[in-house]
């Protein structure tokens, strides 16, 4: 029986069924939820509609912005390549339609296709560095009822396409553990440059990741023999048919290596940072426009003053590391952006038994990190530091302004699914170490508390008990029926 189950949850039958559940329930909420209700939707939409007003030869670079200080710094941001190139797409939408409903639901629906590939590649980067097919399909199943995975891909962000870029990312450093070959090498680095011009905030993961790429290879094979590698498999791409397409992916590398170059290195000369401040690119008066701006401004003022007529006591790092586990719980299972459900006591409760439950089961699982390919070590680790990195940019954001700002479930997105993975991976690990009538009361156990997440945890469940907070949906047939 237990077998049978195995064969089933393996299947490809069965990791198609939770790819197009998830598809389904995207597509769903991208027709349901209003426009604006998303995390920043009508940033990222009203940006992306100032590029596709712009005459194609204007190109992506801003030389002055002299309009949309709503937006804050548009001219100087690094995050803008998701922006620029979805705005092709929505140039053709134009050209059909005026109403803004419509274009916004034709974004989401390109976002939603971010979300599908983005799924097909982690499953190619799972199998990739070894993961079981149960531990991989178990974990698209989880993600496809996981509410800020379904809710992020349904709603205009740049964390899709960023998302996406990032297994792709993954998927090319793992394919040179066991040699660096030069086509992929350049292929990941115009990845690597691309999603930082999508997002800013992966600069540092993608370092680390090429750091970790390159740090194995050194120490397994030494420099010299790398180098050779990189030669001789460059001689063979270039005898080779595939020569033209090498060319190709060499001129696009150094394109968007130019354009890395102005945003970053331009903004680090001339700002000091690699994003600098609103108010360092243009006047307060402009950027006071900004509602985010404004309201950091406002907070920062009103902290120092606090400050300055008492004893201000903020929590530390261990405090706020809990309080921060609460919130990321509550915007990655509840949290839909500028409208949240309320988490209801007993999802706490079931969340709070099941995460003492997959603890236990991960220390179980650190027991046997022996057992894991270079691979799959690699990437631990850089979950663990991009976790860190969220986790610390928090803290400081908070002891900076006194409050906590833009905690955000959709923030460990990019690294969830590995997180489930190890999880899933360290039960299987348990379960097999069990004999007899434990064994399957583990089974049991591990059903009697899936049975109680999906009854609690689930999107579409979540939705149909809180509808009321949303408001007119986008599409007309969805109107009709609330």
């Amino acid at each position: 029986m237990i077998q049978r189950i195995k064969n089933i949850i393996k299947s490809k039958k069965f990791l198609y069924f939770f790819i197009a559940l998830f598809a389904a329930q995207a597509l769903f909420f991208a027709a349901a939820i209003n426009y604006k209700v998303p995390s920043d939707e009508e940033y990222h939409y009203t940006f992306i509609n100032y590029y596709a007003q712009q005459p194609i030869t204007s190109g992506p670079i801003i030389a002055d912005q002299n309009e949309l200080f709503n937006l804050g710094d548009i001219q100087r941001t690094p995050s803008y390549a998701f922006h620029y190139a979805s705005s092709f797409y929505l140039r053709l939408v134009q050209a059909f339609t005026s109403n803004v409903e419509t274009q916004v639901f034709m974004l989401r629906l390109l976002n939603v296709a971010f979300g599908v590939v983005a799924l097909l590649l982690l499953v190619r980067l799972a199998k990739r560095i070894g993961i079981a097919d149960v531990t991989t399909n178990l974990t698209i199943a989880w993600l496809s009822i996981t509410g800020m995975f379904i809710w992020v891909f349904a709603g205009i962000s740049y964390d899709n396409l960023a998302i996406m870029l990032f297994f792709l990312l993954l998927l090319q450093l793992t394919s040179m553990q066991e040699r660096i070959r030069v086509k992929v090498l350049v292929f990941s680095i115009l990845t690597g440059i691309t999603l930082v011009l999508v997002k800013e905030t992966y600069l540092p993961v993608v370092i680390i990741g090429f750091m970790l790429l390159f740090g194995y290879r050194i120490a397994k094979d030494g420099i010299i023999k790398n180098i050779q590698d990189i030669k001789t498999s460059f001689t063979k791409v270039w005898a080779s048919k595939q020569r033209v397409l090498f060319i190709f992916i060499c001129l696009l590398t150094i394109l968007f290596a130019g354009l890395f170059m102005e945003r970053y290195a331009v903004n680090y000369a001339r700002y000091k940072k690699f994003t600098p401040t609103c108010d360092q690119v243009h006047s307060v008066e402009e950027c006071m426009q900004q509602g985010i701006y404004r309201r950091n401004t406002g907070q920062k003022k009103e902290f120092e003053q606090r400050k300055k007529e008492e004893v201000v006591k903020l929590d530390n790092l261990p405090v706020f590391s809990v309080k921060w586990l609460n919130y990321v719980y509550q915007r990655t299972y509840f949290y839909r952006g500028m409208q949240s459900s309320i988490v209801n006591p007993k999802a706490s409760q079931v969340a709070l038994v099941t995460s003492f439950f997959a603890s236990i089961i991960l220390l179980f699982g650190l027991l046997h990190i022996r057992s894991l390919t270079p691979a799959q070590l690699g990437i631990g680790i850089l979950t663990i530091l991009y976790c860190l990195i969220v986790l610390l940019y928090n803290f400081n954001t908070y002891r900076f302004y006194g409050y906590a700002f833009a905690i955000q479930g959709r923030y460990l997105l990019p690294v969830l699914p590995f997180i489930y993975m190890a999880i899933i991976g360290s039960a299987r690990l348990v379960y097999h170490k069990l004999r007899g009538g434990i064994q399957l009361g583990f089974v049991f156990l591990i059903l009697f508390l899936v049975g109680n997440n999906i009854a609690v945890h689930s999107p579409i469940i979540i939705y149909l008990n809180s509808r009321s907070i949303l408001d007119t949906p986008v599409v007309g047939i969805i109107k009709n029926l609330s």
